[in-house]
């Protein structure tokens, strides 16, 4: 009989691990952990980010941080991971892995050389719960995901493909005014760029050239206004299934240094579209959930899309946990107690599934009802290194002025009362950090909204937000 409530589903993933097997997570935040943490019981996690909720997390699990000690802010990427597995954190970290005969099962973020090797290297010891790392990279081109969907009949924004060498002025008067160039590869909107001049199209040749080299093929296509979506779907069992999507918001100033820098995601905006539009997101990600099934790939994924003139054009896939999904997850057992999205995800790379869980209420539930809240990221949007001249405690928070009122503790979206309240989380930096530009400084959560009924406009209250909370930090530029 299949199971019917969280803790049930629960025992049924641990059971699934050999026995006294300790679980980790390895990730861009610490708060990230969340996610999994609601299904599967964590003994360790690997983050880049230390504040002030850090000592909360140490005090309960192994807690690998690379800002810990440094009194720096870097910027959130999985390049920061990366580039620290190779210096003496990396060493610590396979020392601990490895320090036991006791099976270790880590799920990251999204793979990594380091974590593939280790597991190699362990005779079985320690596993990883994510898709082969040459599975995502394959996934990440997004030359191959244009492609892709034009073959399956999935509209994308107009435009080619060339090589970086044959980028030119002539390209403005096929899809200009304003065009949109894309790397092969990227995440987070960093190797997106909007292109407004000959000129600036020249400087981006050039160092794309330098990067890349003059033959690697690039995307140029017209640049599309219109509500941005980000749609989370799953492969389970070989089938895709839809979950729940979020609207994003991107190059809101305070929060985001370009055009398309991701600030945050407003879940209730979705289902302020049209109905036609929503249901071809749908439709279009199931669709390209079978590519992906088709070539392997197993659990969570996420398919980005820009809503122009009441069209969706598909943009890349994300092959990886989303940077949505703790917050997705709060909410979903917010909504119902029931597996979540991540449960089903950790189910299937576990090989818990059986075939009756295909025609279970509860996975039929996912992704079928709605879901209200948001995240936003504040970041050091100068163009030099702040330092925090005010610590801003993690807890809830009102908003009624003009300054953010304290009322109490808290670290998940369950402790929140009402739309009105609002959550400071994901490592909020001690007075004194240096934080460098596009740095975080913390996360809001909230059940309320972002966006205004057009899905393209950010609320009144998300700009008061913003700069309240940027304010109360009390930024200096001086060290």
């Amino acid at each position: 009989m299949i199971s019917t409530s969280m803790s049930e589903f629960r025992d049924r993933l641990i059971a699934a691990a050999p026995p006294s097997t300790e679980f980790g997570f390895q990730g861009l935040r610490a708060a990230d952990s969340i996610a999994v943490e609601a299904s599967l019981p964590l003994s360790f996690i690997v983050a880049c980010d230390w504040g002030m909720d850090g000592s909360k997390w140490n005090t309960r699990l192994k807690y690998f941080a690379v800002e810990r000690d440094s009194g720096k802010r870097i910027v959130w990427t999985h390049t920061s991971i990366v580039e620290a597995y190779k210096c003496k954190w990396g060493t610590e970290i396979k020392a601990y892995l490895t320090s036991s005969d006791v099976p270790r099962i880590i799920v990251p973020y999204r793979s990594t050389e380091f974590l593939e090797q280790l597991a190699s290297e362990s005779s079985g010891r320690i596993s990883i719960l994510a898709n082969p790392l040459a599975l995502k990279t394959r996934l990440d081109d997004k030359v191959a995901f244009r492609q892709e969907a034009e073959n399956r009949g999935i509209p994308v924004a107009p435009g080619e493909t060339i090589q970086i060498g044959d980028l030119s002025a002539e390209l403005f008067q096929k899809w200009g005014p304003q065009i949109i160039v894309n790397e092969q590869i990227g995440s987070s909107g960093n190797q997106t760029h909007l292109i407004e001049t000959p000129a600036e199209l020249t400087s981006l040749q050039k160092r794309l050239i330098k990067k890349s080299g003059e033959d690697t093929p690039i995307i140029v296509c017209r640049f599309l206004s219109g509500p941005a979506i980000g749609a989370a779907a799953i492969v389970f069992r070989g089938h895709t299934r839809m979950s729940y999507p979020s609207a994003m918001i991107t190059g809101l100033p305070g929060s985001s240094m370009h055009r398309f820098d991701y600030a945050g995601s407003d879940y209730g905006a979705f289902h302020r579209l049209p109905e036609a539009a929503s249901e071809k997101i749908r439709a279009h990600t199931l669709n390209l959930g079978e590519w992906a099934a088709g070539l392997g790939y197993k659990g969570l994924f996420g398919v980005d899309f820009v809503v122009h003139d009441g069209e969706p054009y598909a943009l890349e896939l994300n092959p990886r946990l989303l940077g949505t999904s703790q917050l997705m997850t709060e909410l979903e057992l917010h909504e119902n107690p029931g597996p979540s999205t991540i449960s089903w995800h950790l189910a299937e790379l576990l090989g818990v599934g059986v075939q009756e869980d295909e025609t279970s209420p509860e996975l039929e539930r996912i992704g079928a009802s709605s879901l209200h809240g948001f995240q936003l990221l504040l970041r050091n949007t100068q163009p030099h290194p702040v330092r925090i001249g005010r610590t801003i405690k993690p807890g809830i928070y009102t908003l009624t002025g003009e300054t953010p009122n304290f009322i109490r503790d808290g670290d998940r979206i369950a402790d929140l009362e009402g739309p009105e309240e609002i959550l400071v989380t994901c490592s909020p930096p001690e007075t004194g950090t240096a934080v460098e530009p596009r740095g975080a400084f913390f996360k809001l959560e909230g059940l309320g909204r972002l966006l205004d009924d057009t899905v393209e406009t950010v609320t009144p209250m998300t700009t008061r937000m913003v700069s309240s909370f940027t304010e109360s930090l009390q930024l200096s530029a001086k060290f």
